[in-house]
């Protein structure tokens, strides 16, 4: 799976960019093949510039920077919202995807700490292939992401969770 991490950067704190970190990690423990098309790495306010200046090697401008982005999107199988303040760029990259002629599967994943408050961005499941899930900590998107890449068929290796305990299922090796 081809996936875009969309998340906060100049809104985002330290303690943010930890929280996004764990939703990253358990993904990575989740589908350990996949491909992170914007990096495994959290980023905040203080880095995502210098962060996208060393990956890229391109000197930051909104414009190169858009570009970059979109280009991502295009390459995306599926895009993972991950909200933890309000992110106007996030909004934009959304509707870019959503907007284009074959929209990709989104999970918005939504911390608890920041609610969904602009109304545009509320009840996207009902036209568009977007799933939610809220979180207080990472670990609460076990379930909801694992359900979602299945739905999609994401990966062929998505785990199952058995409905009484919730415990992962795993195939052996």
């Amino acid at each position: 799976m081809k996936l875009f991490i969309r998340q906060s950067f100049t809104q985002a704190d330290k303690s943010q960019s930890n929280v996004i970190q764990g939703v990253i990690d358990l993904i990575k423990e989740l589908f350990p093949k996949t491909n992170f098309l914007t990096g495994e790495q959290a980023s905040c306010s203080a880095s995502f510039i210098e962060n996208f200046e060393v990956t890229t090697g391109l000197i930051f401008t909104p414009k190169a920077f858009r570009n970059y982005r979109l280009a991502l999107l295009d390459e995306a199988d599926a895009l993972l919202f991950i909200r933890t303040s309000m992110s106007e760029s996030g909004a934009f990259e959304l509707s870019y995807n959503l907007h284009a002629g074959s929209p990709k599967p989104v999970f918005y994943a939504h911390w608890r700490n920041a609610p969904i408050k602009t109304t545009l961005l509320k009840e996207l499941d009902q036209e568009f292939p977007v799933r939610y899930g809220e979180f207080v900590s990472p670990k609460d998107l076990r379930e909801p992401f694992a359900a979602f890449a299945q739905e999609y068929q994401l990966s062929a290796n998505a785990p199952e969770f058995e409905k009484q305990d919730r415990a992962l299922i795993t195939e052996p090796a």
